[in-house]
């Protein structure tokens, strides 16, 4: 404990301390997690398990095609929880709106989501969306106008569709931001704010704390060591300021030692007691030999005292645009419903 006696010592390892703290703190902050750019899409996602909500029966969609749409719904999941299945076929018997409708509910869509049929054999398309879906019917007829329209009637079908994704796109981020992922962005700057006070708070305390424990080792080494003594070969200088000499914290610790007991008086008889002739005025017969009776071993004396997962499922099998595999987005994530809540999308060609 000598080495806490020096001030330059407590104060040393205080200042460790604090840059410690500091540096804990600069590393959490740089641990959070990024936030992708308003404008654009988050390339650090994992896109293979969004795959399973293409299903490319009329084979018009490239590799990369198909890439770049699991891209855009794998950040529309992540900001908005809503995804939208593409389903080429090459021809479609029937209403292609009923064929959509009946597709989505098949393959349990959720009812913030949507699914684009692709008609290639009658460039017919159609975009149908659940009844939580952000767009209105008239914005879905518009964007498919304005986005697919002239790609589908020319034959480019996988140039429309990414067209469409990103007017779709834009029309989020016009509208919702970052959708989630701004919402705990906004979350944890608030909360940064807070838990810096706190964290600051906290370090204060624990600082005083440690400083309070160095100062009483260091003030009881000193006192041990240099009480009683007239001049002090130095002063006993704390860490914290009012842990000296004119406050309580000091006073408290600088008592004064109890005085000694009074001696006993002294007999007439001799050492203490009346009688003379023996110690205490015990006296016993004494044999020849100067031994003592009895003995001292008569006995003992003495005592002692403690979303889940992301959408990688995709959707189940049949008769309704065939490439779709197991999973569901229905159901069981409180979102209102499932897909087929009412006649919901647009689409030209009909």
């Amino acid at each position: 404990m000598k080495l806490f006696q020096k001030t330059s010592v407590a104060v040393a390892l205080t200042v460790v301390m604090i840059a410690a703290a500091i540096g804990i703190g600069q590393v959490r902050g740089s641990s959070a997690p990024a936030v992708p750019q308003a404008a654009g899409l988050d390339k650090s996602l994992s896109t293979s398990s969004y795959a399973t909500w293409i299903s490319d029966e009329a084979e018009v969609l490239s590799d990369q095609e198909e890439q770049q749409i699991c891209l855009y719904n794998a950040n529309w999941v992540a900001r908005y929880d809503s995804l939208i299945a593409v389903a080429t076929v090459r021809e479609v018997s029937g209403d292609i709106a009923d064929y959509a409708y009946a597709l989505g509910e098949q393959i349990q869509l959720g009812a913030a989501d949507g699914i684009l049929v692709v008609d290639t054999g009658t460039n017919n398309c159609y975009l149908a969306v659940g009844p939580d879906y952000p767009m209105t019917d008239e914005q879905v007829t518009s964007h498919l106008d304005r986005y697919l329209y002239e790609n589908a009637m020319a034959g480019q079908f996988g140039t429309g569709v990414l067209s469409l994704f990103d007017g779709i796109n834009q029309f989020y981020v016009e509208n919702y931001g970052l959708g989630y992922l701004e919402t705990s962005q906004n979350a944890y700057g608030g909360r940064s704010t807070g838990e810096a006070v706190m964290s600051l708070v906290v370090l204060l305390v624990i600082l005083v704390v440690i400083a309070s424990v160095v100062d009483h080792l260091r003030y009881t080494s000193y006192r041990q060591r240099y009480y009683g003594v007239p001049n002090p070969p130095y002063l006993f200088r704390p860490i914290l300021f009012w842990h000296g000499p004119a406050y309580g914290w000091y006073r408290r610790r600088w008592r004064r030692p109890p005085p000694p007991p009074p001696r006993p008086p002294r007999g007439p008889g001799g050492f203490g007691g009346p009688g003379g002739g023996g110690f205490n005025g015990f006296q016993g017969p004494r044999g020849g030999s100067g031994s003592r009776p009895g003995g001292f071993s008569g006995g003992t004396r003495g005592g002692g005292f403690s979303r889940g997962g992301g959408f990688g499922g995709g959707f189940s099998g049949g008769s309704w645009g065939g490439g779709f595999s197991g999973g569901s987005r229905g159901g069981g994530f409180s979102r209102g419903g499932g897909f087929g809540g009412g006649s919901r999308g647009g689409g030209f060609g009909r």
